[in-house]
């Protein structure tokens, strides 16, 4: 009995600091549906909005004719009849995400452009690289091996000039190649890694069996490698998407016109502009913006958690 209670107090703590986690999150979601005025009278309320469709969906049903309140963006309030209002208040409780939507929508195709390209392009490379090194003993292997992996023990940070100056001569600032590119030679580093000591424990059997099926190196790496690297590509995939979608300081410095901002820069140029004071909308903002990674989390943790077990972290 007095481990079941100790037990039952340890999870209750755990499930308390989760909810601590998600505090920002709802506070965040909250007023996003809220108006300034709201948010000037009362920063923790519930939206108005909502409490007026629940009293005019509540008078519909009853059938009562009883006039609903109803506040626009300006603070001035009315008094509507039930289908009015609660037509009114539905557009109310939306019309933060309208506008947000409308600001960020060339980030949000920015940010998959590049994520996009950047995810597949490091699949590809890396996964050739890492099966070269694997499954092709010549002079120099393990030293070319060694030596790709030594560039993970220097920071981002000390390649960021040299890095700008290679693009700026490039011709390719205030681009998306400004960032692909980058982004494709950083992420390959680590990609390799996983991805040889991956194909590493392959079984040597499956390789000897293709090569007396008369099967080449590219029908080898198409047929057997790629379906049987499922869990590490995906490991690989997830990693360089979010690593994509968070990058604020590169895309801010590379896109000075402003014209391919990615989310994470944009949302910052949007919070310094003319929109600085208006809060719901940039709430708003930041919610949708989160949605992509939130859908990414929800579907691949399976295939990232299996990516882990199954030997994607095997030097």
């Amino acid at each position: 009995m007095k481990r079941h209670l100790q037990t039952g107090i340890l999870h209750l703590i755990l499930i308390l600091f989760a909810l601590m986690t998600l505090v920002p999150f709802g506070f965040a979601l909250n007023n996003s549906f809220r108006t300034n005025t709201e948010m000037y009278h009362s920063f923790f309320g519930v939206p108005e909005a909502f409490v007026n469709i629940l009293t005019a969906a509540g008078r519909i049903i009853q059938g009562s004719d009883e006039l609903v309140k109803f506040t626009d963006t300006e603070g001035a309030q009315s008094m509507l009849p039930p289908r009015e209002a609660l037509r009114a208040n539905l557009h109310m409780a939306g019309l933060n995400y309208k506008r947000s939507w409308a600001l960020i929508r060339p980030f949000m195709l920015n940010s998959f452009i590049v994520c996009i390209s950047t995810a597949l392009g490091v699949l590809l490379l890396s996964s050739i690289t890492a099966y070269t090194l694997s499954r092709n003993r010549f002079p120099g292997n393990r030293f070319l091996y060694y030596l790709i992996i030594s560039a993970m023990m220097f920071p981002g940070v000390l390649t960021f000039v040299p890095t700008y100056m290679i693009v700026r001569n490039l011709g390719l600032l205030n681009t998306n190649w400004a960032m692909i590119l980058p982004y494709m030679a950083g992420g390959q580093v680590f990609a390799i890694f996983i991805m040889k000591g991956f194909f590493d424990g392959l079984p040597e059997d499956l390789f000897e069996a293709a090569r007396i099926d008369g099967a080449g190196h590219l029908q080898v790496y198409w047929h057997i490698v790629l379906p049987l690297s499922k869990p590490v590509l995906s490991v690989v995939l997830i990693m360089n998407i979010i690593g994509s979608w968070n990058n604020f300081m590169w895309p801010f410095v590379t896109q000075s016109d402003g014209k391919n901002h990615v989310i994470a820069s944009g949302l910052y140029v949007l919070a310094t502009s003319a929109y600085a004071l208006d809060f719901s909308t940039l709430f708003a903002a930041y919610m949708l913006s989160s949605i992509p990674l939130l859908v990414l989390f929800i579907y691949a943790t399976r295939p990232f958690i299996q990516g882990i077990t199954s030997g994607a972290f095997k030097a």
